[in-house]
């Protein structure tokens, strides 16, 4: 059995740090991007109100989108068994960004108070020490420190066609430009001569 272990551990380790960087990336965007929302002044009045609630109410509005979005996606599931299965995905996907938007303002809101409450704090400590305990095993993992150098490596030489495209771009246009100069030169020349 140890070998089994030892066989699965590396690509789950990898799969459960790529779902975990995918959603800690997906939350890091929506709460940027959720932050515009201050500009109006009923938003702001909203949070103000919301970031005041005692403990176990702000969990409460924490947890409202996730609650709200349960239809939804019960109804993306009942659409898969008809067959409708791209709208039965993009529906998901929708209800996921959504519900991940609101869920992550409710947080920057609500944390405060959040973290007043014990369980909440320590579960919250244990997904970010879970997390950063994944992604150390997955750098440390030899493939991905060659897939790393693969990528930088392309990456260097991207930038590099980048700057000889652009040199490349910038000559021809003189060139260009130098011939448009000499024709018209050429042109001005010889209708002078003709007068």
């Amino acid at each position: 059995m140890g070998w089994m272990k030892r066989l699965l551990t590396p690509p789950l380790l990898v799969i459960a740090a790529l779902l975990m960087w995918i959603e800690d990336s997906l939350w890091q965007w929506l709460k940027q991007f959720t932050a515009w929302l201050e500009i109006f002044p009923l938003v702001r009045r909203l949070e103000a109100r919301l970031a005041l609630l005692p403990p176990y109410a702000a969990m409460v509005v924490f947890l409202l989108p996730t609650t709200f979005l349960l239809p939804v996606k019960l109804l993306a599931v009942y659409w898969i068994t008809r067959g409708y299965w791209l709208a039965s995905f993009a529906l998901l996907a929708a209800a996921k960004i959504f519900g991940t938007a609101l869920v992550a303002r409710m947080y920057v809101v609500c944390q405060p108070s959040l973290m007043s409450i014990d369980w909440f704090r320590r579960v919250h400590d244990w997904l970010l020490s879970t997390r950063d305990v994944l992604y150390s095993a997955v750098r440390a993992m030899p493939i991905f420190q060659m897939v790393k150098a693969k990528l930088s490596a392309i990456k260097f030489a991207a930038r590099a066609m980048l700057v000889r495209i652009q040199g490349r771009r910038n000559l021809i246009l003189r060139r260009w430009r130098a011939i448009r100069r000499w024709t018209r030169d050429r042109t001005a020349r010889t209708t002078s001569e003709r007068r």
